[in-house]
C-alpha cells in the first residue's frame, strides 16, 4: 500500500515537468506568437485538466514610445536628483513631477522650494536613506522608483517605473 502512495505522489511532479518542458521547447525554438503558448491548471485528484492561452500585456504609449508593465527605465550609477530630473527632460522629454520609493515621497513639484533645492543636490541613494530613515541594505542591487510625469504640454503621462541600479 505504501508503494502505491509513493508512486502517486510522483505523478504530479512528472506532469508539471512535462508541461513545463513543452513550453520551454517553444521558448528555445524562438516562438514569438503568444497564441502557441498555454497556461495549464491541473488537479490529479479529480482528475481535472484545464488549458488557456495567455494574452499579451496591454500596451501603453508616451510620445512614440510603446511600453508594457514589463518595461522600465534602467538608471545605472549613483546620480543626484537634479541629474535624474535633467536626464528625463533631455532623453525622454518628460518632466518628473513626483518621485517616490515605496511609500516615501522623494520629490514633488509642490514641495517647499528650499526642500526641493536641498534634495536636488543629493545622490538618490542618500536621499532614499534620509527620507526613509533606513540604511539601504548592502545586498540590495536596485531600487524601484515610481514616477509621475508630464509631457511637454503639461499633460500627465503614464510611464514605466525606474529601476535604479545601485553602484556596487
Amino acid at each position: 500500500s505504501s508503494g502505491i502512495n509513493a508512486e502517486w505522489s510522483l505523478r504530479p511532479g512528472a506532469v508539471v515537468a512535462g508541461l513545463v518542458s513543452i513550453e520551454m521547447y517553444k521558448i528555445i525554438s524562438g516562438q514569438s506568437n503568444v497564441e502557441l503558448y498555454k497556461n495549464a491548471f491541473l488537479n490529479l485528484a479529480l482528475p481535472f485538466f484545464a488549458f488557456s492561452e495567455p494574452i499579451t500585456a496591454p500596451k501603453n504609449k508616451f510620445y512614440e514610445t510603446e511600453w508594457t508593465l514589463w518595461d522600465r527605465f534602467d538608471i545605472k550609477g549613483d546620480i543626484t536628483l537634479q541629474e535624474l530630473l535633467d536626464k528625463f527632460e533631455k532623453e525622454h522629454k518628460l518632466e518628473i513631477t513626483m518621485l517616490s520609493q515605496g511609500v516615501c515621497m522623494l520629490y514633488a513639484f509642490f514641495m517647499p522650494a528650499d526642500k526641493r533645492k536641498e534634495r536636488s543636490a543629493m545622490k538618490i541613494s542618500a536621499l532614499v536613506e534620509q527620507v526613509t530613515k533606513k540604511k539601504i541594505p548592502s545586498h540590495k542591487r536596485a531600487l524601484v522608483l515610481e514616477i509621475c510625469c508630464n509631457d511637454d504640454e503639461g499633460e500627465d503621462l503614464d510611464t514605466p517605473y525606474i529601476n535604479y541600479i545601485l553602484p556596487q
